[in-house]
């Protein structure tokens, strides 16, 4: 299953995307990190943000496991803005699961998500008008390898010259975005008629 994710991945690295209007696809910045740290020359750490790679932060925003931590955070947020209050609460450690096949499925010909995976999602206020995303996402081999038990991460280690092959690799992904009115009054909404599926990110 790793092996068809990983040529999932190295196959879609080669095709550019001009129907949807973008002649290089959003997930290119994502290939040359990745080949560098399959062979032990990334760096240990990765930022991006709207200005450096804004078509990269545009699909994400759209991601599955985005629009769950968004509708968590709208939900944890929704008493405070039925009582006018507008005291918002932080959203940290919010798990984006991959959940390998289902994740493969719903990225479907998404190149971002299929090579970011899974991820950690924090959202922070940022006064009364402004929610600050930051995602976290760490490349490594029990990453690649789909989690399985026998295969062990190795560390990113300074003093060495030269890395070995896949060792861990953060990203460090941010943007911001307006507090949507139609936001809260969508998680009222799911709440009232999706009871049994909770943050499924419907309409987030």
């Amino acid at each position: 299953m790793w092996a068809n994710r990983l040529l999932f991945c190295l196959l879609f690295s080669f095709i550019n995307l001009p129907c949807f209007g973008i002649s290089v696809p959003p997930s290119k910045p994502l290939y040359s990190i990745v080949w560098k740290w399959l062979g032990g020359k990334s760096d240990s750490a990765y930022y991006f943000n709207t200005t450096t790679h804004p078509h990269l932060i545009h699909n994400l925003k759209d991601a599955y496991q985005i629009r769950r931590a968004r509708e968590f955070w709208y939900d944890k947020n929704l008493d405070s803005f039925n009582q006018g209050k507008q005291n918002w609460l932080a959203v940290t450690g919010f798990l984006g699961r991959y959940q390998t096949l289902k994740g493969v499925y719903r990225s479907g010909f998404d190149m971002v998500e299929q090579t970011l995976g899974g991820f950690t999602v924090h959202v922070h206020p940022i006064g009364k008008d402004t929610i600050e995303f930051k995602v976290h996402d760490i490349k490594s081999r029990w990453s690649l390898f789909l989690h399985l038990p026998f295969v062990k991460n190795v560390p990113f280690d300074s003093n060495l010259k030269t890395q070995r092959n896949m060792t861990d690799c953060h990203w460090f992904i941010s943007w911001r975005e307006c507090v949507s009115t139609a936001y809260f009054y969508q998680r009222h909404f799911n709440k009232m008629h999706f009871k049994r599926r909770q943050f499924t990110g419907h309409h987030f």
